[in-house]
């Protein structure tokens, strides 16, 4: 939820400055990237909660976060060679594809599992 809450006052910010435009491509970029950073922040938090070495896992999923976000930062800023913001694209795939597997994990390995009938 944090991840979320920054996503939107950040999208706010932007769409103040760039208008409607930015505010469309950042619904169908940031928000979901922001997502996907917070889907893997909190798997290793969840994680880091059932297990002896706290900070750890609260580390990698620090870490994980900062990674795929200054990834995708990255890609999008670097204006100066043509069609280098594909990058960006590719980091929210990949994002995508990570936090399924980690939810996916989760829920194999959950307690909580909903049984099919």
């Amino acid at each position: 939820m944090v991840s979320m809450g920054f996503a939107a006052f950040e999208n706010i910010l932007y769409v103040f400055q760039g208008g409607f435009k930015v505010a469309l491509l950042r619904a169908f970029t940031a928000i979901p990237t922001h997502a996907t950073f917070g889907v893997k922040m909190g798997y290793y938090m969840g994680k880091s909660k059932f297990s002896k070495n706290k900070m750890k896992w609260n580390l990698i999923g620090l870490m994980a976060a900062i990674l795929f976000h200054g990834t995708y930062d990255f890609f999008l800023f670097i204006n100066f060679i043509p069609g280098i913001s594909i990058g960006a694209f590719v980091s929210l795939i990949i994002g995508i594809v990570l936090s399924k597997r980690a939810i996916k994990a989760y829920q194999e390995g959950s307690f909580f599992k909903v049984k099919s009938e």
